[in-house]
């Protein structure tokens, strides 16, 4: 599949995150095309006692039944195969937005100086190589530690995926219970199938309330007083339902079994979504720090300097994407301020696809997957074989497998989908760029600058069908790269050589103790007289997007590309 940034924006390929997952729905969309057909062929075909065998055609009685019913059914059966087949269509390309994956933490918008509020713990991180983090608190709290285990380092994303696991969990095991205490306490077989009725509604609202309406789990209070109130009135409908009209037709409709199979299947699902989540919490992210640092000693003016390492900083964006930025504190010289010349620079490049992830282990999606297959081949042997006692009149007609049947159509598709955010877990790898600068030890001549520069290579993971919002990407692994740290602060350093007419003067002997604390630096004309013929130069333009370039810029500040003779 592609990645694209937007519609008229660069494309990136994707690694095929729904592969299988499509490869699910296709196989399940043509079960259900070969269904419906098999049906519509013996609903609307005339019956032909002469091809049944003799036993069975001297046991024909009855009438020759509706095929209204069949024909609707096989029209469903279309319906949603075809649901299936433009689902994995849709599927086969991922439309992500600028901004997308979410950051690792708050950023500040470019153009702008300052310090996000997450800068601290990306410093923290940068610096240690442990990612602090907690037990998710909240809602369903107790229940997804006990169930899910561990999740201090799991995507944000995850999280509202396992409460609705959870809370379907609990719904399933309460109206389970439920549908144990009436049916003995039923008066008649019609009262319990209404009772058995409603609790198979309480759990298809559930189940499509989380498809559709909410992504969020219902709250434990409000689930406690449905499961409470529906069981005090599925009872009451049980001992006291007799005055119901046309209660009694209920009684061929095998309600209580498909009730009971619907929340056999509810808890089967959910609990195998469970423990597909459980395989893709994460651990606390791996850190290999070592080589990560370069610094030199630089001889520029702070404002020239910072011009240069955000010029340089454009050979991290990918495809034309700017860092994502999260700290800018220029010089306080640069900004008008005391001659103080100290800043930081914290930036991470686009996440780009990694080009070799993780193997992660599918063992129980695979398992969602291939038991909605089942339930839908089960399910429409059943209806095709109804049909057909209902269409020749066979005297063991009769509805009792049509609820179980639907059910078992229904249920195949809800197994088939309910994995989809775990089938959308992809890894990307970045850049992440940590630059300060300041005043050069008191050894050094006086005036000097010194850049340090840490670069590390991120791995992070998110769920493309996910939330993008703060810590739905997390990091897995965190490696030092030297090389592009020092070619990095050479750069700038070969910048400011040439802009001052020649290499760095060599250190200046120590100055006296007796100078004064408030003297300044002598004003050190070579840079303003080496941007003076720059900024007469004539006007360029890039030649990708046509862009005004600034006079003497490398790298082109709307799309980031080389600009020739440089």
């Amino acid at each position: 599949m592609s990645y694209l940034w937007s519609s008229q924006g660069p494309a990136f390929q994707y690694p095929a995150c729904y592969r299988i997952e499509n490869r699910f729905l296709t196989l399940r969309a043509a079960m259900l095309i070969v269904a419906a057909l098999a049906v519509f062929w013996v609903a609307l075909s005339d019956a032909d006692p002469a091809g049944i065998g003799g036993a069975v055609q001297l046991q024909l009685r009855g009438e020759r039944g509706s095929a209204t019913p069949h024909v609707l059914m096989a029209l469903l059966m279309l319906l949603l195969g075809g649901i299936d087949l433009l689902t994995a269509a849709r599927q086969r390309r991922v439309l992500l937005v600028p901004g997308q994956p979410a950051s690792l933490t708050s950023e500040v918008t470019r153009r702008a100086s300052g310090t996000s509020s997450g800068a601290a713990w990306l410093m923290q991180v940068m610096r240690d190589g442990q990612v602090p983090a907690a037990e998710p608190q909240g809602e369903y709290a107790g229940a997804l530690r006990a169930l899910a285990g561990p999740l201090q380092h799991a995507p944000g994303s995850l999280l509202p995926y396992l409460r609705v696991r959870v809370a379907h969990l609990i719904a399933g095991a309460g109206l389970l219970l439920a549908l144990a205490l009436t049916w003995p306490a039923a008066a008649q077989p019609a009262t319990l199938a209404l009772a058995a009725l409603l609790y198979a509604a309480l759990a298809a609202a559930l189940v499509a309330r989380s498809a559709w309406i909410a992504k969020d789990a219902p709250s434990p209070f409000a689930l406690g007083a449905a499961l409470l109130g529906t069981l005090l009135v599925g009872v009451g409908i049980a001992l006291f339902g007799e005055g119901v009209p046309r209660v009694e037709r209920l009684k061929s409709l095998a309600l209580p079994q498909a009730t009971l199979l619907v929340l056999v299947c509810l808890l089967l699902i959910e609990g195998l979504g469970l423990l597909a989540a459980r395989q893709q919490r994460g651990a606390a992210p791996r850190a290999d720090l070592q080589g990560a640092d370069a610094s030199a000693d630089v001889d520029a003016e702070p404002a020239l300097l910072m011009h240069e390492v955000e010029r340089e900083l454009h050979r991290f964006w990918a495809e034309g994407i700017p860092n994502r930025r999260h700290a800018w504190e220029p010089p306080a010289e640069a900004r008008g301020g005391p001659a103080e010349p100290a800043a930081v620079v914290l930036e991470e490049s686009q996440p780009m696809p990694a080009a070799d992830p993780a193997p992660t282990s599918h063992t129980a999606l695979l398992a969602l997957g291939m038991l909605g297959l089942a339930f839908t081949a089960v399910g429409a042997v059943l209806w095709v074989r109804l049909a057909n006692e209902q269409m020749n009149a066979l005297p063991a007609a009769s509805w009792f497998t049509a609820a179980p049947a639907l059910v078992l159509l229904v249920a195949g598709g809800y197994a088939v989908r309910v994995g989809h955010l775990l089938w959308s877990r992809v890894e990307v790898d970045s850049t992440l760029l940590w630059l300060t600068v300041q005043a050069a030890p008191a050894a050094a001549r006086e005036g000097l600058l010194q850049l340090k520069a840490r670069v590390l290579k991120a791995r992070s993971v998110f769920h493309v069908a996910g939330e993008h919002e703060l810590g739905s990407r997390v990091l897995l692994q965190l490696a030092g790269d030297g090389a592009v740290a020092r070619r990095l602060v050479q750069q700038v350093q070969g910048f400011a050589e040439r802009a001052g007419g020649g290499a760095a003067p060599a250190p200046a002997a120590p100055q006296s103790a007796a100078r004064p604390a408030a003297a300044t630096a002598p004003a050190r004309p070579a840079p303003a007289a080496a941007a003076a013929p720059r900024a007469a130069a004539a006007a360029r333009f890039c030649p990708a997007c046509g862009t005004a370039q600034p006079a003497g810029a490398r790298f082109c500040p709307r799309c980031g590309a080389a600009q020739p003779g440089h």
